[in-house]
C-alpha cells in the first residue's frame, strides 16, 4: 500500500469536491426566497433573480438540503456531502476490484465494474449497452430516460446514483442515511481528465486496494488538513468542539499492533474457555502460550467483544477472522457462522459518522470473504455498530402526545440523556431502562408513525449497546488532553469520571474497565505512554495497578504512528478485570526508533526484549510508575530516605513576561549588573539593576548556562507590581523568595537529559532553572545527581524530558562520610574544567580572553610570532585532556555511587562521550569566535592590554587601548574591496600583526582564509572579505543567540554599503556620521570606478577584459543605485537623532533601526 500516494490523493481531493459541492449548492439558491408552482412532476421556483426548474425528487432533496444546512450550517454540510460522496466512490471501488458488488436481485455480484474496466478500456464496464440492460441487473435502469442524457458524464451520474440507491437497499447505513439530499450534489464532470473518477482510476492503481483498510487510511488522510489545523495552525490552542473531535482524535492503527491486542485478548479468552488449539497456532502475536487457564466450555456466540471507538474498523475486522475460526473449530455450519458473528459477538461505537460507515463496510466487506450470501441477511441492517448521535433535533412535542406512562417517561429520559451524544459518544452514561416495555410502545401504539420509530429505535439500540457488559473490550481510543476539550465535555468527564479526567484516553480506559468490561473479562488499549507516568494520571494507575491484572504490556516508544503522534511514545497493554495474581509479560520496542523504527516488529519475537515483573512492585516506587523493567534491586534503592528529606528543593519565579523582565547579559551595560550577591538586602543596597538568572537551557553538567539576568531593582519593585495585577499574584508568581541569591543545585526544567549544575551565590532561580539548596554537601549531592544512577532513577519515576521539582524530591539519597572527601576532590575538578570550557566563550561573564590568544606558544620567544595554527593545536590539546579527564571523573563517580547504592551490574558506570558536556575544540568555530573577539577588540569591548570585558556601557576610557587601538567612531566599513585604511579585514590584519607578530603575519592570514574555506583562484585577503560580507553578521547573530550587540548597517543584497557599529558605544550622532563620512564616501567611490570603467570601454579590448569590465560595470550600477536607495533611508533615520537605552535590550532597540539594519535571521 502506498501511503503517500494515499495520502496525496485523498489532501486534494477533499479539496477538489469541497469546492465542487459548494458550487453545486449555489446552483440551487438555498438562501433565497422563491414563489412555488407544480405543473405535474414539475416544480417551478421563482423570484426577481432566479428560476428554477425541479422535479418532484429534485425539489424534495432541495428541502431535505435546507434542512440539514439549518441543522449543522453550511461549511459541515458542504464537508458531510464531499466526504460521503468521496467515501461511496472508494467504497465501490474497493468492492468492484474484489467482484463484491451486490447488484442482482438477490444482492450476489455480476462482475461487471461500475467504475472503470478490467480490460482497462477508458469507459467503464457498466456503460456498456448490453451490461445495462443485462436482466439480472437489479438498479431500476430506464432505457427511456438514460438515451435523454446529453453526453457520457450525464449518463455516467445516472447510472452511479441508480448504483448507490441499489447498495442504499443492500447496506443503509453507508448509502442512505441523513444525507437523503447528497443525490442532487453528486460531483459533475466524473469521467473528466481532471474527474475524480478518473483520478481514482489512474493515481491509485489497484494493488493498493488489497485489504480493506485502505479506506481507513484514505479516511485518515482526508483529515489531514484539519488536523494540521488543529494542532499546528490557527486552532492549536482552541478547544475542540464536538465537528472537530473525530479529526482531532482519529488515528489508524498499524496490522500487527491490532493483532497484537486482539490475538491476548478474545484469542485468549476463546482458547482458555475452549481449548483451541488450532486457533492458538494460528495467534501470531499471541504472548506466553504456557500460561493459559483451563475455564468451562463456552459457545462462541456469547462472547461479546466490544470497540467503543471504533473508528474505521480496524479492529473489529481482525476481530472477526478470530470469530471465524472459534466457530469453526467448535463445528458450527459455514453458513451460520457469519450471521452469528454480526449478530451476536461484534460491537462497535463511534462518534463520528462517517468512521461509522466506514467501520460497518469494512466489516461488511471482509464477512463477505466468508459468505458470499452475507449481504442477503438481514443481520446486515441489524449489525451492533452504532454512531452516536445527538437528540437535539428531536421533536418533544411529538412524544409529548404520547399517553402517559413509564415507557414514555423512559423515553424522554433517553432523549436528554442524548443531548449531546455527539460530543461524549461511548463514554455516555446510560442508566438500565426496561428497553422491552419501550420497544413494545413503539411497535404497538398508533401514535408512532414510520419516522418517529425512524428516530426512536435507533436510540434505544444504541443505549442498549451502552448498557451491555462485554466480555472482551479493545480500542485505540482518542488522545486529547482537559485542555483542549470544549467545556461541555470537560465538566461532564470531571463530574462522571473524576479519577481519569486529564485525557480522553484514560476516561475511556476508566469507562471500559468499570463499566463495559465483565468480570474476569480482556481488555487491550493503545495509547500514548504519559499514563504510566505522569502524576496526574497517578490515581488511575495506582488504581490500575493494585486492582486490575496486567497480562503483558507492549512498549513501542516513538514513531510508531507516522506524522506528528509519530513523535509521541506509544504503549499497547493487556489487562483481566480480576485482581492482579501473577507476574506481567512486557516487550520493551522503545530503543528501536528513528532509524531503526522498522524494526519494531521484528523485535517483539526477540526474548532479550522480554521483562517479568510483579506489577504490585510498582507501588514501591513513588507515584506507581509502570517501570517494568526495575530490578528488585533497583526498587528496593526506593526504600531509602529521598533528597526532599535531606535538602530543600525549590521552584523559582514566572515573571509572565519575559521580554519584559529578562536579558541575555550581554545586552545591558554591564556597570547595571550586580554580581557575587549574598542575599536580597546586598542586591538592593548594591543600586544595580540587573542580576545573574537561572533559566535552565541546554543539557550542561557542572556549571554553565548562566545567560540571562533579571531586572530584580529595589528588590524586584516593577516586578512586583506587574505580577500583583496578575491571577495568580506575586506570592505564586515571584515564589521562594527567601531563597534568591543563595549557593545551589540548579538544572533544566526541560532537557534531553537530566544535569545539575553548581551555581555559586548572587543567582536568582526561574521555574526553568530549579535549584536545589543544600546547607552542607552540596559537592556530594551534585556529584550524585550527575551520575547514571540518578538519571536512571528518574527515568523511572518520570520518563519525560520534564525534570520536575517533586520527581527530583523523590529520588533516593544515601548517605556515606567513607567516599565524601573522595567526591569532593572529583567534584572540584568537575567544576574547573567545567568553569574554563564555559568561559573560553565571550558569551560567558567571566571571559577573560580567547583561547587563540591564552594558548599561543612557540619556540623562539624573544620575537614574540606565533601561529593560530599551533595555538588551535595547543587548545585542542587541552580541550582533548579535558574531556577525558571529565568524562574519567564521571565515570568514578558512577562507581562510587554504584557501589554505595549497591547497583553492581544493575547500571554502568559507563559515560557516553555524547553525555559530557564540554566542549572539544573545533577549527571552523575557533576561528570564526576569534574574528568575533577581534571585531570585539576594534570595537573596545575588549582589550589586548587587559583581560576581560572592558567596555559595555557607561563612560569610554581610551587609555585602556595601548597595544591595539580602538576604533575612534564606533564605524567599521566592510567593502568589497579596501576603500578605507581602516576598513575591517586591514584592522583584523593589524591586530594578528600586534597580537602574533608580523613574521607569522601571512601565515596567520592565510590560516585564516583556508579555515573559512578559500575558493579558487581567491587571495587570503579577498576569502577574509568574503567572509565578512557574507557570513560575519550571521554568524555573530548565531554566537549571541539572536541579540546581536555588533549591529550591521546594510544596504541590502547588492551588498552595496555594509559598517558595523557596537550597541554599547552608540550615540545620536552615529547614524548621521555613518551616512554622511562612510555612505556618501563609498557612494564617491563606485562614481569613480564606474566613471574609470566606462571610459575602459571605449578603448580597444580584448573580449576576455571587455566581459570583466561589463560584469564590473553592471555590479557597480546595482550597487550605486542600492546606495541612492539606502541614503533616502538612513537619511530618515539620522534626521531623527534616535537614542537608546540598553536596559530595554537588543530586541526593542534594534527594532528603532529595522530599516537601516540587517534582518536578524
Amino acid at each position: 500500500m502506498d501511503k503517500a500516494v494515499l495520502k496525496k490523493f485523498a489532501i486534494e481531493s477533499r479539496k477538489d469536491l469541497m469546492q465542487r459541492m459548494e458550487n453545486k449548492i449555489k446552483t440551487f439558491y438555498i438562501d433565497e426566497e422563491f414563489s412555488k408552482q407544480q405543473s405535474g412532476d414539475v416544480y417551478i421556483l421563482a423570484n426577481s433573480k432566479h428560476s428554477l426548474n425541479l422535479s418532484k425528487e429534485e425539489y424534495t432533496k432541495r428541502e431535505l438540503l435546507i434542512k440539514r444546512i439549518n441543522e449543522l450550517g453550511l461549511d459541515q454540510v458542504i464537508e458531510e456531502a464531499a466526504y460521503t460522496w468521496f467515501n461511496r466512490i472508494i467504497a465501490i471501488r474497493y468492492m468492484e476490484i474484489h467482484d463484491y458488488l451486490p447488484l442482482t436481485k438477490d444482492n450476489q455480484s455480476l462482475g461487471i465494474r461500475v467504475l472503470s474496466s478490467k480490460d482497462n478500456t477508458p469507459d467503464p464496464e457498466i456503460m456498456k449497452f448490453t451490461n445495462l440492460v443485462n436482466p439480472e441487473l437489479d438498479i431500476d435502469f430506464k432505457k427511456e430516460k438514460y438515451v435523454e442524457l446529453k453526453d457520457d458524464n450525464e449518463k455516467f451520474k445516472y447510472i452511479l446514483l441508480l448504483v448507490c440507491r441499489k447498495l442504499g437497499r443492500v447496506i443503509p447505513q453507508v448509502f442512505d442515511g441523513v444525507t437523503d439530499y447528497i443525490d442532487i450534489l453528486i460531483p459533475d464532470n466524473l469521467l473528466n481528465e481532471s474527474g475524480f473518477v478518473n483520478k481514482l482510476i489512474t493515481e491509485i492503481l489497484e494493488e493498493n486496494y488489497e485489504k480493506v483498510e485502505i479506506m481507513g487510511w484514505l479516511y485518515q488522510y482526508w483529515n489531514t488538513d484539519i488536523f494540521n489545523s488543529i494542532y499546528d495552525g490557527d486552532m492549536t490552542k482552541k478547544k475542540i468542539e464536538p465537528d472537530l473531535l473525530p479529526a482531532a482524535t482519529q488515528l489508524f492503527t498499524p496490522d500487527w499492533c491490532v493483532q497484537y491486542m486482539v490475538d491476548n485478548t478474545l484469542g485468549r479468552f476463546i482458547i482458555e474457555h475452549n481449548k483451541d488449539e488450532h486457533l492458538l497456532n494460528d495467534l501470531k502475536y499471541f504472548v506466553d502460550k504456557q500460561d493459559i487457564l483451563d475455564n468451562e466450555r463456552i459457545d462462541p456466540k456469547n462472547i461479546k467483544f466490544l470497540d467503543p471507538c471504533c473508528g474505521s474498523g480496524h479492529i473489529l475486522v481482525y476481530a472477526l477472522d478470530i470469530f471465524y475460526k472459534a466457530y469453526e473449530n467448535y463445528g458450527y455450519p459455514k453458513n451460520e457462522i457469519i450471521p452469528n458473528i454480526l449478530s451476536n459477538n461484534l460491537y462497535g461505537i463511534d462518534i463520528d459518522e462517517r468512521a461509522w460507515q466506514l467501520s460497518i463496510l469494512a466489516v461488511l466487506l471482509k464477512a463477505y470473504e466468508y459468505d458470499k450470501n452475507i449481504f442477503k441477511n438481514v443481520e446486515v441492517s441489524n449489525i451492533n455498530i452504532i454512531n452516536i448521535r445527538s437528540t437535539k433535533n428531536i421533536d418533544r412535542a411529538l412524544i409529548n402526545t404520547l399517553p402517559d406512562s413509564q415507557a414514555k417517561d423512559e423515553i424522554m429520559n433517553l432523549i436528554e440523556i442524548f443531548i449531546n451524544g455527539d460530543n461524549y459518544g461511548s463514554l455516555t452514561k446510560v442508566n438500565k431502562f426496561d428497553f422491552k416495555e419501550i420497544e413494545n410502545l413503539i411497535n404497538s401504539n398508533a401514535f408512532f408513525g414510520y419516522e418517529i420509530k425512524k428516530i426512536l429505535m435507533p436510540l434505544i439500540k444504541q443505549a442498549k449497546i451502552l448498557c451491555y457488559k462485554y466480555d472482551i473490550v479493545v480500542t485505540n481510543p482518542p488522545y486529547l488532553s482537559n485542555g483542549r476539550m470544549n467545556a461541555t465535555l470537560s465538566d461532564y468527564i470531571k463530574k462522571n469520571y473524576p479519577m481519569s479526567k486529564y485525557d480522553l484516553s484514560s476516561v475511556f480506559l476508566d469507562k471500559s474497565i468499570n463499566e463495559f468490561l465483565k468480570e474476569n473479562g480482556y481488555l487491550s488499549f493503545i495509547t500514548t505512554k504519559s499514563w504510566m507516568y505522569l502524576q496526574r494520571f497517578e490515581d488511575i494507575r495506582k488504581y490500575m495497578v493494585e486492582n486490575k491484572q496486567f497480562i503483558s504490556i507492549v512498549d513501542y516508544g516513538t514513531e510508531l504512528f507516522d506524522g506528528k503522534i509519530g513523535h509521541l511514545p506509544i504503549v499497547s497493554w493487556v489487562s483481566k478485570n480480576c485482581k492482579p495474581n501473577k507476574k506481567l509479560i512486557a516487550i520493551k520496542l522503545s530503543d528501536f526508533c528513528y532509524s531503526r523504527r522498522d524494526e519494531k516488529k521484528l523485535e517483539f519475537f526477540n526474548p532479550k526484549n522480554y521483562y517479568f515483573t510483579n506489577q504490585l512492585d510498582f507501588g514501591k516506587i513513588p507515584g506507581y510508575p509502570i517501570a517494568y523493567w526495575a530490578s528488585i534491586k533497583i526498587q528496593k534503592v526506593f526504600e531509602n530516605k529521598n533528597v526532599g528529606d535531606y535538602f530543600q528543593a525549590k521552584q523559582g519565579m514566572t515573571t509572565a513576561d519575559n521580554n519584559r523582565f529578562l536579558r541575555y547579559w550581554f545586552e545591558v551595560d554591564n556597570n547595571k549588573i550586580g554580581l557575587k550577591i549574598a542575599n536580597k538586602e546586598e542586591a538592593q543596597k548594591s543600586k544595580r539593576k540587573w542580576f545573574p538568572y537561572n533559566k535552565g537551557g541546554e543539557f550542561r553538567k557542572w556549571y554553565g548556562n548562566n545567560d540571562y539576568v533579571v531586572n530584580w531593582y529595589n528588590d524586584g519593585e516593577e516586578l512586583k507590581k506587574y505580577t500583583s495585577t496578575l491571577p495568580q499574584g506575586t506570592a505564586v508568581r515571584l515564589k521562594s523568595q527567601e531563597y534568591y541569591f543563595k549557593e545551589s543545585a540548579t538544572w533544566s526544567f526541560i532537557g534531553s537529559k537530566f544535569g545539575v549544575r553548581y551555581s555559586p551565590k548572587g543567582a536568582i532561580f526561574d521555574v526553568g532553572g530549579s535549584s536545589i539548596f543544600p546547607e552542607d554537601n552540596i559537592e556530594y549531592l551534585i556529584s550524585f545527581l550527575n551520575t547514571n544512577i540518578s538519571n536512571d532513577l528518574l527515568k523511572l519515576i518520570n520518563p519525560t524530558m520534564n525534570y520536575q521539582i517533586k520527581d527530583v524530591r523523590l529520588l533516593p539519597f544515601i548517605k556515606n562520610d567513607i567516599f565524601k572527601d573522595k567526591i569532593k576532590k572529583i567534584f572540584d575538578e568537575c567544576i574547573r574544567i567545567s568553569k574554563e570550557d564555559w568561559d573560553s566563550f565571550e558569551t560567558s561573564l567571566d571571559f577573560k580572553t580567547h583561547p587563540m590568544i591564552k594558548y599561543k606558544k612557540n619556540n623562539d620567544f624573544k620575537f614574540g610570532n606565533y601561529t593560530l595554527k599551533d595555538s588551535f593545536e595547543n587548545w585542542k590539546k587541552n580541550c582533548d585532556e579535558n574531556f577525558k579527564a571529565l568524562k574519567e571523573n564521571e565515570e568514578e563517580l558512577n562507581k562510587i555511587f554504584i557501589n554505595i547504592y549497591d547497583l553492581q551490574n544493575e547500571i554502568t558506570y559507563k559515560v557516553d562521550s555524547k553525555d559530557v558536556t564540554i566542549r572539544k575544540a573545533d577549527v571552523l568555530r575557533e576561528v570564526k569566535s576569534f574574528i568575533n573577539y577581534a571585531v570585539g577588540c576594534m570595537f573596545g569591548r575588549y582589550s589586548l592590554d587587559e583581560e576581560g570585558l572592558i567596555y559595555a556601557g557607561s563612560e569610554f576610557d581610551n587609555s585602556k587601548y595601548i597595544k591595539f587601538k580602538v576604533d575612534s567612531d564606533n564605524i567599521i566599513p566592510i567593502t568589497d574591496e579596501q576603500y578605507f585604511n581602516d576598513d575591517i579585514v586591514q584592522r583584523l590584519i593589524q591586530f594578528l600583526e600586534i597580537s602574533f607578530g608580523k613574521t607569522t603575519l601571512i601565515e596567520n592570514i592565510d590560516f585564516i582564509a583556508e579555515t573559512l574555506g578559500k575558493k579558487g583562484t581567491e587571495t587570503s585577503e579577498e576569502a577574509i572579505r568574503r567572509y565578512f560580507i557574507d557570513d560575519f553578521f550571521n554568524d555573530h547573530v548565531k554566537m549571541y543567540q539572536k541579540r546581536p550587540i555588533y549591529w550591521l548597517l546594510d544596504s541590502g543584497k547588492k551588498n552595496g554599503f555594509k559598517a558595523l557599529i557596537y550597541m554599547h558605544r552608540y550615540n545620536e550622532n552615529l547614524i548621521p556620521k555613518a551616512r554622511l563620512d562612510y555612505l556618501h564616501r563609498v557612494q564617491n567611490t563606485y562614481e569613480k570606478l564606474l566613471s574609470d570603467i566606462n571610459y575602459k570601454l571605449t578603448t580597444d579590448l580584448s573580449m576576455s577584459d571587455k566581459k570583466d569590465a561589463q560584469k564590473r560595470q553592471a555590479d557597480l550600477n546595482a550597487k550605486l543605485q542600492e546606495i541612492k536607495e539606502y541614503d533616502e533611508k538612513i537619511s530618515h533615520v539620522a534626521n531623527q537623532r534616535i537614542s537608546i537605552d540598553l536596559d530595554d535590550g537588543v530586541k526593542v532597540n534594534y527594532e528603532k533601526f529595522k530599516d537601516i539594519l540587517a534582518k536578524i535571521k
